[in-house]
């Protein structure tokens, strides 16, 4: 009997899912634990594994797709067995679905494929677009091989690459000329909008109006990107926020940072030291790691720092939990390892669940101060700024601190400005007499 790989529920609040490249095809044979696809949920990017071995019998629904959760996604079994009629009604409907004029019939070979238009745009996966951005390929140059007439991935990355510049590659595809056969006069064979005066008669007025009139590129937002905004939206117009701005005289937190990397044979950054600032502060000052029910707070058994990571898929927040518990050492290791999944895509859904605190970290942008948004429903969030040169003069001798920016941002319904600025300036003491924090 044939059984149903359906789109996991890795969370209480994910509702759907987003197909981001099969890693099967139809007819292929997997095992059990076999990854088949690779899937992307509001907070990250996981690989999906069959819980079946079996003869993958059909995929239902294309890279790019995105589905509710529990949805069958395709269907494995024994090679040749038949899939329920009413279980197979929905690749029909998805089929329909996919262009304005469905095709019934089974795609022809990909070289004789037209690429197919949707409101002006070339169809494509997502995969195929990012990879289309990463090695500078325009998706009009591109033959589909998709069931449907849509580019996929590996269509990007078969082509072979040539070294244009941008006005030589829109003129080459409004002229159609094959830039293979062209000899560029750049280095490296470059070849410049010059180098096709003999492939095209087109005029220099030609050539401005087709640099004038070049489309706007639309780029679909990941799924992280999405969920992302609208939580952000909500937290920006439902809470009443206030934001603080201070500096830190980091002078010692730099020093001994260096002293812990000498002795302890690791790499502790400047984070990992706001990090255990901001439990300890926490640990101290309870009510802002609590959050809002009602008419009651809930002050939170533990402090898990959630830490604000950019990927290129969007904003991740992986948590570093119990961090007040934990070394130096131990949080460090614990950090780097988060980022790293995050940056890799490989972030489990424990890994992003039960934060109580944020610190986002953009230091290293030279930005000195900013408005962080709070990551509902936690009361707080701590923007981490440059680390800057500040030259004084103390009983006319100079010398120059090392300042770093800090913005805190809170929910004025849960910790009101006294409290706040207790708790803020206790995150200033600690990084300013670093040592406290190793006692």
């Amino acid at each position: 009997m044939a059984e149903a790989i359906i789109m996991p529920k890795t969370g209480m609040a994910m509702e759907e899912g987003t197909i981001v490249e099969w890693l099967v095809n139809e007819g292929d044979v997997v095992s059990v634990g076999d990854p088949v696809a690779e899937i992307e949920t509001d907070k990250s990017t996981m690989e999906l594994e069959s819980d079946f071995s079996g003869t993958i019998l059909a995929i239902l629904h294309d890279e790019g797709e995105t589905v509710p959760v529990i949805q069958t996604i395709a269907w494995i079994g024994k090679k040749g067995e038949e899939i329920p009629e009413e279980k197979a009604a929905p690749v029909e409907a998805k089929t329909v679905a996919a262009v304005d004029n469905p095709i019934t019939e089974k795609a022809s070979p990909a070289a004789e494929v037209p690429a197919i238009q949707v409101d002006g745009k070339v169809k494509a996966t997502p995969a195929a677009r990012r990879a289309a951005s990463e090695r500078n390929v325009s998706l009009d140059m591109v033959q589909p091989s998709g069931q449907f007439g849509e580019i996929r991935e590996r269509d990007v990355l078969d082509m072979k690459i040539l070294k244009s510049t941008p006005l030589a590659g829109r003129i080459a595809a409004d002229q159609g000329i094959d830039l293979s056969g062209v000899q560029g006069s750049g280095h490296n064979g470059k070849i410049f909008s010059g180098d096709l005066s003999s492939q095209s008669s087109q005029s220099t007025a030609d050539i401005q109006a087709a640099v004038v009139s070049e489309a706007d590129q639309r780029v679909p937002l990941t799924k992280i990107q999405q969920i992302t905004g609208r939580r952000m939206f909500q937290s920006h117009t439902e809470i009443p926020v206030v934001t603080m701005n201070t500096e830190a005289d980091v002078t010692e937190l730099v020093k001994m940072r260096k002293q812990l990397n000498e002795s302890l044979g690791c790499r502790i950054t400047i984070n990992d030291l706001v990090l255990k600032a901001t439990a300890l502060a926490l640990e101290e000052n309870p009510r802002v790691n609590s959050v809002l029910d009602g008419n009651d707070l809930i002050y939170k058994a533990n402090i898990n720092i959630s830490m604000a990571v950019a990927t290129d898929r969007g904003l991740l927040v992986p948590v570093v939990k119990n961090a007040n518990k934990l070394s130096i050492r131990q949080l460090s290791k614990q950090a780097a390892d988060i980022a790293s999944k995050g940056r890799e895509g490989k972030l489990a859904p424990d890994d992003m669940e039960g934060g109580t605190f944020t610190v986002s970290n953009i230091g290293m942008y030279g930005i000195s101060s900013f408005t962080p948004i709070i990551n509902q429903p936690q009361a707080a969030i701590l923007g981490v700024c440059a680390i800057k040169d500040r030259y004084y003069i103390n009983d006319g001798q100079g010398g120059t601190a090392k300042e770093m920016g800090l913005s805190l941002t809170f929910d004025h319904r849960i910790v009101d400005g006294a409290e706040a600025s207790v708790f803020f300036k206790r995150i200033r003491e600690l990084l300013e007499q670093p040592l406290a924090m190793l006692a």
